[in-house]
This record gives structure tokens, C-alpha cells and sequence, in this order.
């Protein structure tokens, strides 16, 4: 018995130590410059993702919510389908490069032209940049070594910065899990500030990745002074990367006889 007891003792000693979940960096090594390499590790790199994800939209004039099946391919190539309460698609929707191009089948019609047409249209009523939710939602270029730079640290979060001509972008990394928690982009163009924070972190492909990415946008008024608040929430429920996607994914399938249609400024 007392043999029995022994050895279970052993067993339980050895799934404690080697099923904690073990630190990313000893503390004694966590430098900035270590911390961001192991943050920049933490990442998976790709050419092609696609994705099933709950997204959820709200602004001022505007609430959208629904299932999308998204598909990207490196440079700029995407599409996604967002699905109704029924799981058929509400429509279609095309990038690449600055042109844009909608399918909606229900009342077969399409739409081809630039993003910021549509943006300025009553149909997406929010002031949230898309191709910019669709850069967040991949998570493209998010962390790189060479274009970060140190600029402080809150409690146990390590604080890096970038800035190019267009955009001011800072991250918050965790020190002792190596992952990036939240982000602050800022586009001088269009005066837009995202607030971007990462959640509910899971393994993936031997890196852990967050499963929940929650966004509030404020931008500036047509006066420059007031400004608006929006928010939106991806719920991740499968994610694949570099896998290679049939080419029928990225073709609506506007039939011939489809009407063209132009969306109105929104005023």
C-alpha cells in the first residue's frame, strides 16, 4: 500500500511540473528587446488564412451581426461571405488592391467600385476603415523586430511603437507570456484611433493566438472637433493558415444577367 501511495505521489509530482504552463522568458532575461523577440516568434507567418468568425459591428447609425466565412491571400486578395440566421450567404464581397466588388444573390445585383465609395454609402454607415478591420482581423505585419521601438512599460506590459507616413501604431506585450495584448493605431490621414485588444489566448499551430479581438474606433467629425465612437467584436470559431484555397472562393459568381447598381453617399 505504502509502495502504491509512493508512486502515485511521484506521478502527481511529475503532470504538476510538466503540465503547468511554463514561463515564455526567464524573468532575469526580460529585456525589451528580448520581449519583442519572443513576441515576434509568437506569430505565425503566412501567405494564405481563411477563417469562420462571429463579427460583430456597431456605430452610431449602424449595428451588423453575423457568421462570415473569410478568405485571404497574400498581397491583398480577400473575400467573405457573411451568412444569414439561416446559414445561406446575404452576399458576396470581392477585394483586391483599392477595387471592391458585392454579389447579392436574393436580389441578384452587384456592385463594382473602390472601397471608399462604399464606405461613404448608406449600406456601411460606419466611420471604421474596412480594409483596416480586414488587416486586424489577419493580423498581418502586426509585430516586427526592426520596425518597433521601445517606448515604456505599464506594470508587467512592455510598450513598443511604429510610425510611418499614414499611421501611428503602439502595442502593449505582455512580459512574462510573450503576447501581444492590445494595440493603439492611429491613421493621420483619416484621424482615426483603434483600440484594439486580444483575448481568450489558445494554441495554435504551436503559438498562442487569441481567439477574441474586441475594437473601439473613435473618429473625427466633418468638423474636426466631434467625434464618434464605434466598436466592433471577432469571435474566432476556425482559423487556417497557408493552406492552399480553390480559386472559386474568390469568384462571386455574378451571373450574366445581374444588374449593376451604385450606392448613394451618405449624407
Amino acid at each position: 500500500m505504502s509502495k502504491f501511495i509512493f508512486s502515485s505521489l511521484i506521478l502527481t509530482t511529475f503532470l504538476i511540473f510538466n503540465c503547468a504552463p511554463k514561463p515564455k522568458i526567464l524573468p532575469e532575461e526580460r529585456t525589451p528587446q528580448n520581449i519583442l523577440k519572443c513576441a515576434v516568434r509568437n506569430q505565425v507567418k503566412f501567405e494564405t488564412f481563411a477563417c469562420i468568425m462571429n463579427l460583430k459591428l456597431k456605430g452610431e447609425k449602424a449595428k451588423f451581426s453575423s457568421t462570415i466565412e473569410l478568405f485571404y491571400k497574400s498581397p491583398d486578395l480577400f473575400s467573405f461571405y457573411p451568412q444569414s440566421f439561416w446559414g445561406t450567404n446575404i452576399f458576396g464581397a470581392k477585394g483586391e488592391n483599392d477595387s471592391l466588388t458585392l454579389y447579392f444573390p436574393n436580389d441578384n445585383q452587384f456592385y463594382r467600385g473602390n472601397f471608399s465609395d462604399f464606405e461613404k454609402s448608406e449600406l456601411w454607415s460606419l466611420k471604421i476603415d474596412l480594409r483596416t478591420l480586414l488587416k486586424i482581423i489577419t493580423g498581418e505585419n502586426d509585430l516586427s523586430e526592426k520596425d518597433l521601438l521601445y517606448v515604456g512599460q505599464e506594470r508587467d506590459r512592455f510598450i513598443y511603437k511604429s510610425e510611418d507616413e499614414r499611421w501611428t501604431r503602439e502595442y502593449w506585450i505582455d512580459s512574462k507570456k510573450c503576447l501581444l495584448v492590445k494595440s493603439m493605431w492611429t491613421d493621420k490621414e483619416r484621424g482615426e484611433v483603434y483600440e484594439i485588444e486580444y483575448k481568450d489566448f489558445s494554441s495554435h499551430q504551436n503559438v498562442e493566438l487569441a481567439n477574441v479581438i474586441e475594437i473601439k474606433s473613435t473618429a473625427k467629425g466633418a468638423n474636426h472637433t466631434a467625434h464618434t465612437t464605434e466598436s466592433a467584436k471577432i469571435k474566432f470559431i476556425e482559423r487556417k493558415f497557408n493552406l492552399l484555397i480553390p480559386e472559386k472562393k474568390f469568384q462571386l459568381g455574378i451571373p450574366p444577367n445581374a444588374k449593376r447598381i451604385t450606392f448613394e453617399p451618405n449624407m
